[in-house]
């Protein structure tokens, strides 16, 4: 799973620019911008603090979800 894909999905789904997202889970806006520039994967503390954030689990972050 691409993660900064899934960060912009959560993203967008509740209405947020990445910049929103990052002041919310208190993380630099470059954190994410930088990784996804570099096409990075984010490290699991930027998860479980975007994941604590958005009040969703690491699970729930993992999800594949199908396609409609």
């Amino acid at each position: 799973m691409n993660t900064i894909n899934r960060v912009q999905e959560l993203a967008d789904e509740r209405g947020l620019t990445l910049c929103q997202l990052s002041k919310i889970c208190d993380l630099s806006e470059s954190t994410i911008r930088a990784a996804k520039k570099r096409g990075n994967q984010l490290s699991v503390d930027t998860i479980e603090r975007i994941c604590d954030a958005l009040d969703i689990s690491l699970s729930e972050f993992f999800a594949e979800t199908l396609p409609k």
